[in-house]
């Protein structure tokens, strides 16, 4: 019999957001990110471990979406850098697209046309007509 996967929960915009935030923070005064224990550092006090855990995951799967090219026209590359500028959309539709987990946790991941969708729903009209 088949193991039932477990549904990752969703957590608020401004917690995946403080989540990055402070691995971006991490990661400029160590020279590199340790996700844990930047989000660790950053969560622990006021946000109940599965929180952190839940944005952990929901971070690294947002990261392999991108890194498999799948950003689409809402990542934009930084000339010379190793990172790319994300637009919020991304970030508002990791908080909150279905996610499970997996084997392994480098297996976890969203799918990318649901996670589009979610994404293009999030993203708010440019120009004027």
């Amino acid at each position: 019999m088949a193991k039932k996967l477990k549904l990752i929960p969703t957590v608020p915009f401004e917690l995946i957001i403080k989540g990055h935030e402070g691995v971006t923070a991490y990661r400029e005064r160590h020279g590199q990110a340790d996700l844990t224990v930047a989000l660790v550092t950053t969560l622990a006090d006021g946000h109940k471990p599965d929180e952190i855990i839940a944005v952990s995951y929901r971070l690294r799967a947002l990261a392999k979406l991108i890194r498999e090219g799948e950003g689409g026209k809402w990542t934009f590359p930084v000339l010379n850098q190793e990172y790319q500028l994300v637009n919020e959309s991304l970030f508002r539709a990791a908080a909150r697209a279905l996610l499970f987990e997996a084997r392994t946790v480098g297996d976890v991941s969203f799918d990318p046309e649901t996670f589009m969708k979610i994404a293009l729903e999030e993203s708010e009209a440019e120009g004027s007509a």
